[in-house]
């Protein structure tokens, strides 16, 4: 297949299964009968060894890089790039040696989705629909990673997640002495706000406080909702002395729709007042219910 001019600094395109570009586009630009013959019927090594890695990866998208550099190194290629494109995550592109997009790489952005290569490679020379489908399924499995780790309604940590931290933490306390804050959170108004304006309105609340954590907390910080109307926190480095001026910050936190919704909250800190999750998170609670003025 010649060189063909045109997206990513002159990538050759592969475009598995794609039909005949849009009207006005350059004659020839693809090689779409190689396209549509999918490649050759064995299994190349990039994608052999996306298939004995996939399922241990803890990262998708390294394994995206993995098969782009190996794809390289196995044709000695200049370059080579992926266009993928996802219902839950739209448009991604992946340049191998997880080069940056450059202005010479603009063409990508609207590329239709593919492999893509320089120099151009023959159809037969490996199974691009397999490893472009592995691509693909990589980075489904970081989606339901996240999914797994996260809040949907929030994008904060969920309960499961967030105990998993809290426990890490605690761990690193007693060993290192690295000392840090529980907070925990309850959103006052929220069954409130359910009768008086609807349960979307109380969703809204939810995702406004969880956008304020984002927004205030430092790198290092780890917030979830552990349920309801529940969150949580985790600040290392932080005394109780310096939690109001912090949540003083979430309220006041600037470029949102709603007006803060009033929470309440309780702490405990590490190592002075417990040594253990369970007795860190009823310390907490405790404090957080005498703020809230219930027994």
């Amino acid at each position: 297949m010649p060189q063909q001019a045109g997206y990513g600094r002159g990538l050759a395109a592969i475009f598995p299964g794609a039909g005949p570009g849009p009207a006005g586009a350059t004659p020839g630009r693809y090689d779409t009968e190689s396209a549509r013959a999918g490649g050759a019927p064995t299994v190349s090594e990039p994608a052999e060894e996306l298939l004995a890695t996939i399922a241990t990866t803890d990262s998708g998208i390294a394994l995206i890089y993995r098969s782009l550099d190996a794809l390289v190194e196995q044709f000695s290629l200049e370059d080579a790039a992926v266009v993928l494109e996802e219902r839950q995550i739209g448009r991604q592109v992946f340049c191998a040696g997880r080069r940056p997009l450059g202005a010479e790489d603009d063409e990508l952005l609207v590329a239709p989705p593919g492999l893509y290569t320089q120099p151009a490679l023959e159809h037969d020379e490996f199974d691009r629909s397999l490893l472009l489908s592995l691509c693909v399924l990589a980075l489904r499995l970081d989606v339901v990673r996240y999914d797994a780790w996260h809040d949907p309604l929030t994008g904060l940590f969920d309960r499961r997640s967030f105990s998993r931290l809290l426990d890490m933490a605690i761990a690193r306390a007693n060993r290192y002495g690295w000392k840090f804050t529980l907070v925990t959170v309850d959103l006052d108004s929220l069954k409130q706000i359910n009768d008086t304006e609807g349960h979307a309105a109380g969703d809204a609340a939810l995702r406004d406080l969880g956008e304020r954590f984002r927004r205030v907390l430092r790198i290092g910080d780890d917030a979830a909702r552990l349920g309801g109307d529940e969150f949580a926190m985790i600040l290392p480095n932080t005394s109780p002395e310096q939690l109001e001026q912090l949540m003083e910050r979430v309220r006041e936190a600037e470029g949102l729709e709603r007006t803060c919704a009033p929470f309440s909250y309780g702490w405990a800190q590490i190592p002075d007042d417990a040594s253990d999750h369970e007795e860190l998170m009823a310390t907490a609670d405790r404090r957080l219910y005498e703020a809230k003025g219930r027994p």
